[in-house]
């Protein structure tokens, strides 16, 4: 036992010692209120009249849209007003969609261009240039909409410009595009247990649910400060087409008209706090809506082409067989004030559209789920008002275990004669997206899954991935004006024919995603991308099966009529990485070569794939580099004690080290410690027996 304390004595004092060798190189530099200069940006410390010196940060959004495709610049500014170089870290959001296939790093009008390498190369790039004393910039991908710059050797005085370019297809339903561009990660509920290692710098440790927690994590700015962050966006859309209306649910906007379906689109502030998505929808014309859309362009002598087709099906002819719907309704803190009551008016109103041949069920679900009912019930007057109470009386509390609820709706026995369906509400602030979409793959059945996102900012990625593998569509309530809109499209849907055994017939070999294609609701259209080794001609043919019977299209192939684009072929190989990643996380891990092969042929940022760019400058050549993590803003209308105020998060926000500190060296001590507790635990356990 003597031998076991002095063990534990020679490790606090390793530690000890350890800590404080590495002091010089903490997360930020700590000042007095007396020091600062004009200027900087500050965030209050544990020590009392100390603070840190944050990195400043502006971010500059030009969109440029065109057709169906939206080409993105986002510039970020960072600034170091310290008396420190410093290596500024951030963690951001981009599209889940979006092709990124460009960085630039611009230092004193000198443009340096970022280079695509495989993952762990390019940060083997990005640590030797730091060690140098060299200016270099890292863009790493965390989650299809999740990003990290880190920007190493920023002098003081410096501003370096990191500028990404990015493609997307835009969202089509009706007569309507929809563009969404995310400003802040939200906090994430983070599940599983803590292991050893910490490979971010984040507010959590990785969990062997999560390993990379700690990179996906951002710190969140407490209430009553500000990141300073300001973000600025500009739109200019070129429709083709006259509009009928043009609108943004989430910010107030100016727009002038530049033409015909020419729009400059600008926030009415100019500037604004990084605190939500932002939205923007427009419609053309009643009589001008597109029925049909070529877009092609080449690269390396292929020929590659976006095919955009909406199948006439009778919108008229009701489905007869009786539903079987079951909601699923996040109820975790997150989802606490604005969230919340979006939520619960969204689904008020869904329970107003079902029919008494119908059968609903709701499932919560927090830490915990809870069900109205063992199994569905009839739609009845009375059970729809137990529903509305079952609900009203739950508020927003806790972590975020979105999995067992999913997998008790699925496996939920229902009622022959029905058609099952499920209704998944909520913000989607999880960690662990990748096992809910394997998991509703695998539980699925027959049934469909829809989603609703809620929210400020809802986590698109997991909203997209789970409606893709539960066969259904997702759809988004950013205020309670879209509450009744919103669900009747979504019922619209549940109530319409569905286009199924989708099947494209194009003269010539044509390599087409996704694949298989997917089945189709009412008023969507289909949006295919191809790659040939000719140009496009013909007449294409779509097919399908609807109840009334098969469905059949023809469509012009006309390669040289077609609207050229040159981002056509990055869009069809982020469809093509999408669909491998698909398998990827389905347990198929042999398709990793696949996604860095084709990743490096069209220089796109991936799992496996970073950019680099790198100053052949010494700019730095002491050396000594304070690291600088970049908090954010939390979402709008979320409630900060509600957010931290389930036990995985509280858990995860303890153990992390606050103030000015070496995060991994902390982490790993703590897991040290935990080591020698656990262990003397023991021995006592044996001398007690």
């Amino acid at each position: 036992m003597k031998k076991m304390l002095k063990l534990t004595f020679l490790i606090y004092t390793v530690c000890l010692f350890s800590s404080q060798s590495l002091a010089s190189e903490v997360i930020s530099q700590n000042i007095k209120l007396g020091d600062v200069r004009e200027g900087m940006l500050l965030q209050r410390t544990e020590e009392p009249h100390f603070y840190n010196i944050l990195p400043k940060l502006k971010t500059n959004v030009t969109i440029d849209v065109e057709g169906m495709v939206s080409s993105t610049t986002v510039d970020q500014l960072f600034t170091n007003d310290s008396n420190e170089p410093i290596e500024a870290i951030y963690v951001f959001p981009l599209p889940p969609g979006a092709a990124v296939y460009d960085m630039i790093m611009v230092v004193n009008n000198r443009l340096i261009k970022g280079i695509i390498k495989e993952k762990q190369k390019a940060r083997e790039t990005y640590e030797k240039a730091k060690k140098e004393g060299k200016r270099t910039a890292l863009t790493e991908q965390e989650r299809p909409n999740i990003f990290t710059n880190s920007v190493a050797n920023v002098m003081p005085g410096d501003t370096i410009l990191v500028r990404l370019q990015y493609v997307e297809k835009l969202h089509y339903e009706d007569g309507s595009f929809n563009l969404r561009f995310p400003m802040v990660v939200g906090p994430r509920y983070i599940p599983g247990s803590v292991v050893t290692g910490y490979s971010g710098t984040g507010w959590s440790l990785d969990t062997d649910q999560v390993p990379d927690a700690s990179r996906i994590t951002p710190p969140v700015i407490p209430p009553g400060q500000r990141t300073g962050h300001n973000i600025s966006v500009t739109v200019d859309l070129d429709v083709g087409l006259p509009l009928d209306k043009i609108e943004s649910v989430s910010h107030d906007i100016v727009s002038h008209k530049m033409g015909t379906g020419q729009y400059r689109i600008e926030l009415k502030s100019g500037e604004t706090i990084p605190n939500k998505d932002f939205v923007l929808e427009y419609k053309v014309d009643t009589g001008s809506k597109p029925q049909a859309a070529l877009f092609s362009s080449e690269k390396n002598g292929d020929h590659y082409f976006m095919l955009m087709a909406v199948p006439p099906v009778e919108t008229n002819d009701i489905l007869n067989l009786p539903k079987e719907i079951i909601f699923v309704l996040d109820r975790s803190g997150s989802m606490s004030g604005f969230s919340m009551e979006q939520a619960k008016s969204g689904l008020a109103k869904a329970l107003s559209r079902l029919h008494p041949e119908d059968y609903f069920n709701i499932i919560l679900f927090n830490n915990n789920y809870k069900a109205m009912a063992s199994s569905p019930v009839r739609a009845t007057e009375n059970n729809i008002s137990a529903g509305r109470y079952f609900v009203s009386i739950h508020d927003a509390s806790g972590g975020t275990e979105a999995l067992p609820a999913l997998i008790r709706a699925m496996d939920m026995s229902h009622h022959k004669g029905t058609v099952k369906m499920i209704v998944f509400i909520t913000d989607g602030s999880v960690a662990n997206e990748a096992n809910i979409t394997r998991v509703v793959n695998q539980h699925i059945g027959n049934a469909r899954l829809f989603s609703v996102g809620i929210g400020s900012a809802p986590n698109s990625h997991l909203l997209k991935k789970v409606s893709s593998q539960g066969r259904g569509t997702f759809s988004y309530i950013s205020s309670l004006t879209q509450v009744e809109s919103t669900i009747n499209t979504l019922f619209d849907k549940l109530e319409s024919p569905v286009l199924t055994d989708l099947a494209l017939s194009i003269p010539g070999n044509a390599e087409l995603y996704p694949y298989p294609l997917p089945d189709l609701f009412v008023k969507e259209p289909l949006v295919v991308f191809g790659r040939m080794d000719q140009k496009a001609s013909g007449q294409a043919r779509l097919t399908g099966k609807s109840p009334g019977g098969i469905v059949q299209l023809s469509l012009p192939m006309d390669g040289n009529a077609s609207r050229n684009n040159p981002s056509i072929s990055m869009l069809w190989a982020r469809e093509k990485v999408s669909g491998l990643m698909d398998d990827y996380y389905l347990g198929h891990k042999e398709v990793e070569k696949d996604v860095i092969e084709i990743a490096l042929e069209h220089h796109l940022l991936t799992k496996f794939t970073s950019l680099v760019a790198v100053e052949h400058i010494i700019a730095n050549p002491m050396r000594n580099l304070m690291t600088a993590v970049i908090p954010t803003e939390l979402p709008e209308g979320w409630e900060y004690d509600k957010v931290f105020d389930s036990d995985k998060m509280m858990e995860a926000v303890a153990l992390m080290p606050q103030g000015a500190t070496n995060s991994p060296l902390l982490a790993l001590i703590g897991v040290l410690l935990m080591i020698t507790a656990s262990v003397i635990y023991m021995i006592r356990v044996r001398l007690v027996a």
